[in-house]
């Protein structure tokens, strides 16, 4: 028997650069890697550049706040209460327009989470480099391009 109770303010919990706050609500080892979902705030201007996943579907509930998004050859912005679904190799890149607040689920589980966990890492004096992009894909199937 599996559950989970994740207590708010609890959860794994990363400061991004451009000010991004990221909590792991569910993991892999949580759903025996069929989901995870990350909790995040964006300030405004914070985004991620074009990339795409080989494996999961990624999909983004907005709970407030305006985020403009490109999904392969359109832009939009989508504001509180809409839902955005990415699925394998669909590039995708997103902004926020102003503070907002995502709910993220991958799945399956996995890749995204050792991604989050690795670029956490990471700075404006500290990017990653292409050796680093380069581990990106073979470990997590994660292309930035």
């Amino acid at each position: 028997m599996r559950y989970k109770h994740v207590k708010s303010g609890n959860a794994e919990r990363f400061n991004l650069e451009q000010g991004e706050i990221t909590s792991i609500l569910a993991s892999g080892s949580d759903t025996d890697n069929r989901v995870s979902i990350f909790d995040s705030k964006l300030p405004k201007g914070n985004e991620a550049p074009w990339h795409f996943h080989e494996i999961d579907d990624e999909i983004f509930y907005i709970i407030s706040g305006e985020i403009e998004f490109g999904v392969e050859n359109d832009e939009f912005v989508a504001n509180a209460g809409d839902l955005v679904i990415a699925g394998p190799n669909v590039k995708r890149r997103f902004k926020a327009v102003s503070d907002s607040h995502v709910l993220v689920i991958n799945a399956p589980s996995g890749p995204s989470e050792g991604f989050i966990r690795d670029i956490s890492k990471f700075t404006a004096d500290n990017p990653p480099t292409e050796s680093d992009r380069q581990v990106f894909i073979k470990k997590y199937k994660i292309h930035i391009v």
